[in-house]
């Protein structure tokens, strides 16, 4: 099956480098870093498909997470998101509570983060990719 790159959203150097290098090997997903707002609209601009975004909920730049998965939903009305964040949205704040997106809170094993990607992108019910 031909995945999409997925769009991974972290302003920690750190946390994006070793998450992206984990599902690089554990999952084979290509990811795109980006590490604020700005990079990420270049990305969504300039991608034809993303499979997922992750997004950090805090981010640098004009937008924070839940903004950009709103404006990559302006191009992709059905992209998945999975939020990544110690810092869930403040009181008046929501992610639109999509039945799309997911959370996992910090701090994670990116084992989590790999199955609950599988999971979104297909299924609960297909045990061969929860591993």
């Amino acid at each position: 099956m031909d995945i999409a790159p997925i769009l991974l959203v972290e302003d920690d150097f750190l946390i994006r480098a070793t998450l992206a290098a984990y599902l690089r090997e554990r999952g084979g997903f290509t990811i795109v870093e980006a590490d604020d707002a700005t990079e990420a609209l270049a990305v969504i601009e300039a991608y034809p498909r993303l499979s997922i975004l992750v997004t950090d909920i805090q981010i640098p730049g004009t937008l924070n997470g839940v903004g950009v998965a709103a404006a990559a939903r302006r191009k992709w009305p059905d992209l998945p998101v999975l939020y990544v964040t110690g810092a869930w949205p403040r009181d008046g704040e929501s992610t639109g509570g999509d039945k799309r997106d997911s959370y996992v809170e910090k701090p994670f094993e990116g084992s989590a983060i790999l199955r609950r990607i599988r999971t979104m992108l297909h299924g609960a019910d297909n045990p061969d990719f929860l591993t």
